[in-house]
């Protein structure tokens, strides 16, 4: 299935991929929102509707996603309907991302932590930096489903992780205090996830409020490059100073 604004497929600066509706926004709504309005083009990709959540149905994170996606003006917004609860990283699933980045070619990517305690998360994030490596390969044939034609290798500049429930030291904070009302807006668009009580006999494993602790967690990393709010992330290679990606995150 397919969640679109706009065209499905146009060359986006930043791809953003998340494990279900609403970890996007959580994780790197401020970056997206941010880059967006100096006029990057940007694009959210959900791995799975979040059909096994406690809260809500897939039905409903289908509306609030078209609406997270519009109040973060994203270009597109797509599903790939991965299995919410079966979230594997497997060959198949690899090649799968990689089309996606094929196809959008961006920029800049914005990866799950793996490693995070949800198995979904930590499945993502492992599938999708493997999609990095084999998005470039050219030798590694990808044909569009949809027009039958072989996709053309792509690699981004640089793949940003950004952690969700773990406290991991980040390699660059962004300030996001001039649209972190926008950010909440985005993520309290998930109405069904966020302002709905739990079963009697849920057990927490996170937090009961995740509202109050996203702003609490901006906050906290805002503090650490004295900013009203900030985003963590986490870069696995070297940023190399002066090019022309470390500039657009240095305006950021």
């Amino acid at each position: 299935m397919v969640i679109a604004m706009n065209e499905p497929y146009i060359p986006v600066d930043i791809l953003a991929f998340g494990a279900h509706p609403d970890d996007v926004e959580m994780g790197c709504g401020g970056l997206l929102a941010l880059a967006q309005s100096r006029g990057a083009r940007t694009a959210i990709i959900d791995c799975t509707r979040g059909e096994m959540a406690s809260r809500g149905t897939a039905e409903e994170r289908d509306v609030e996603s078209a609406a997270a996606a519009a109040i973060l003006r994203v270009t597109a917004r797509r599903n790939l309907n991965l299995g919410d609860g079966r979230l594997m990283d497997t060959l198949e699933n690899r090649d799968i991302i990689a089309a996606e980045i094929r196809r959008f070619t961006p920029k800049l990517l914005l990866i799950p932590y793996a490693g995070d305690r949800h198995p979904d998360h930590d499945a993502a994030g492992r599938m999708i930096q493997a999609a990095v490596f084999y998005a470039r390969m050219k030798n590694r044939i990808l044909i569009d489903q949809e027009t039958g034609t072989e996709l053309a290798a792509h690699a981004p500049d640089l793949s940003l992780v950004f952690p969700m429930h773990e406290m991991e030291r980040p390699t660059l904070v962004v300030d996001v205090s001039a649209v972190h009302g926008q950010k909440m807006e985005a993520v309290k668009a998930f109405r069904s996830q966020f302002y709905t009580d739990m079963p009697a006999d849920y057990k927490f494993i996170g937090t009961h409020d995740y509202i109050r602790m996203m702003e609490a967690r901006g906050v906290y990393y805002g503090s650490m490059i004295q900013a009203d709010y900030g985003e963590p992330y986490i870069c696995r290679t070297p940023l190399k100073i002066g090019d022309p990606l470390t500039q657009l995150l240095g305006m950021l």
